[in-house]
């Protein structure tokens, strides 16, 4: 762990394994530091989306020469100081750190074209009509059906339901405790996390199992595990769980006609109605992947990715960038070679918006990397400036257009 001044944490080890979700106790410890010492959440969150960020910039660089020029730019002098022992990390993550307080705090965002040729962009437009990002929002609807608006809801003890005490945090998470084993929670006794389009929001599980929520989605879960025989819960939308390990309860997580068998391990589910396959990303240990619909079982190694398609195709498992795919968690969009299609649909499950299609190129690819924190305008400037595309806010609808 870090003194208090969060020093030379590009040079830990420890704090790059929990930037990444590749080693389960570092990040159990960084968390435990964080919620002890909460006055530095906010500062190593951003140095850690920073990190994640810069980290998937230089891999996309082909050009040495390129990396030069950007590394000779770096500011000599750095936001933060460093304090904790060195581990050697690999010097092109402790430049990319760097690189990232400067272009961040110069240019803004960091994004590259079709060719993988990095640009720096002034973003910062303003439009008159402009919409923020989302933010911590959600409902609990409890097991006898009352909702409550966790946005709105003051934070500690919410509710007490058969032994379990429900605390709201000031950073939005959601706190199930153990308060009293020997008051059983009756088998049909549920609760309901679910986030708004344009929120987000974190729960953790009374069997100490951590759930991050996207925009759009939902948790449905036990008030208790204690009188089962597994963990069961269903999602909606897109969540990342870190589950706690329990060999005797395996952990079951329902995403319509998929499910995903774990003991104890670190993985994404993205299982969205308005996508054509449900996915889901390995970070750390094994997970089982059934499609109940064909009947077909893939299990998973880290790194790797499963997609389970609604139109009865076998599963489909591939290797990817898991960082990549946990960017929503911590802070930033990735886009890689996508269509604008798919790019607005993340887009505008964030910022709560429409999208109508005038007319618009369906081979016309985009990349880049942007902040989750931006407000729409500069996201979509930035978007105008890979390609022949128009982008126009009307109320909290987003109408585009080619540019010929």
């Amino acid at each position: 762990m870090p003194d208090k001044d969060i020093s030379h944490l590009v040079n830990d080890e420890s704090f790059l394994n929990y930037c990444f979700s590749r080693n389960e106790n570092d990040s159990r410890q960084w968390e435990k530091w964080l919620s002890e010492n909460p006055e530095y959440r906010a500062r190593v969150e951003e140095l850690k989306s920073l990190i994640i960020a810069l980290a998937h910039e230089v891999k996309l660089k082909e050009s040495e020469e390129q990396f030069a020029l950007l590394k000779q730019r770096i500011s000599s002098s750095a936001t933060f100081q460093v304090k904790p022992e060195s581990h050697g990390y690999p010097l092109y993550m402790k430049l990319a750190f760097a690189a990232s307080l400067f272009i961040i705090g110069t240019f803004g965002v960091l994004i590259y074209q079709g060719q993988r040729n990095a640009a720096l962009i002034k973003a910062g437009r303003l439009i008159k009509n402009d919409i923020k990002p989302g933010g911590y929002k959600a409902y609990l609807t409890l097991s006898n059906g009352k909702k409550i608006s966790l946005t709105n809801a003051a934070n500690g003890a919410i509710a007490k339901q058969s032994g379990i005490v429900i605390t709201k945090t000031s950073d939005g998470k959601l706190i199930y405790t153990v308060s009293d084993l020997s008051n059983n929670t009756s088998a049909s006794e549920y609760n309901t996390i679910e986030t708004p389009r344009g929120g987000q929001y974190q729960v953790r599980l009374p069997d100490g199992t951590n759930v991050w929520l996207n925009a759009a989605s939902s948790l449905k879960y036990p008030v208790n595990f204690v009188t089962k025989n597994e963990r069961r819960v269903e999602l909606d939308g897109e969540g990342y769980f870190e589950v706690a390990k329990d060999k005797a309860h395996p952990f079951i997580v329902k995403a319509a006609q998929q499910e995903v068998k774990v003991l104890g391990t670190n993985f994404n589910v993205k299982a969205y109605n308005d996508e054509p396959n449900i996915s889901t990303t390995l970070l750390e240990g094994s997970v089982l992947v059934n499609d109940l619909s064909l009947g077909q079982q893939e299990l998973l190694r880290p790194g790797q990715q499963s997609n389970v398609f609604v139109n009865s195709t076998p599963i489909d498992v591939s290797n990817v960038n898991p960082s990549e795919v946990l960017a929503w968690k911590s802070g930033y969009f990735i886009f890689d070679n996508q269509d604008i299609i798919s790019i607005m649909k993340v887009i505008s499950r964030w910022y709560n918006v429409d999208v109508e299609y005038n007319s618009f190129n369906k081979d016309e690819r985009f990349g880049g990397t942007f902040s989750r924190s931006a407000n729409l305008s500069e996201i979509l400037h930035n978007l105008e400036l890979l390609g022949k595309i128009h982008f126009k806010i009307e109320g909290r609808r987003v109408i585009i257009s080619n540019i010929y």
